[in-house]
């Protein structure tokens, strides 16, 4: 049985713990839900980039996402920036 398909002018995804809207996404259905047909190993790496080279104030679950994907721990996060590990800590509770 073959999946069916269409194309999602806008899509928002929660994946990563906060909103990233996507443009002409493919979707596919999967046991009735329709899901971007996307690599999500390569979405991280465009969100994470897109995160690095933003202008704006990221938010804590962004900060939060940045550590994860470069899999640092609180303290070596906190290190690399020259902060405290309360501090870091601060920046992801403020969601």
């Amino acid at each position: 049985m073959v999946n069916p398909k269409k194309i999602a002018p806008r899509y928002i995804d929660h994946g990563f713990g906060f909103p990233v809207q996507l443009r002409s996404v493919p979707l596919i259905q999967i046991r009735g839900a329709w899901s971007p047909a996307i690599d999500y190993s390569e979405f991280a790496k465009a969100v994470l980039y897109a995160l690095a080279t933003s202008a704006g104030r990221l938010t804590g679950d962004q900060v939060r996402f940045i550590r994860l994907q470069n899999e640092m721990t609180l303290t070596e996060f906190a290190e690399r920036f020259g902060v405290t590990h309360p501090a870091v800590l601060r920046w992801e509770r403020r969601g």
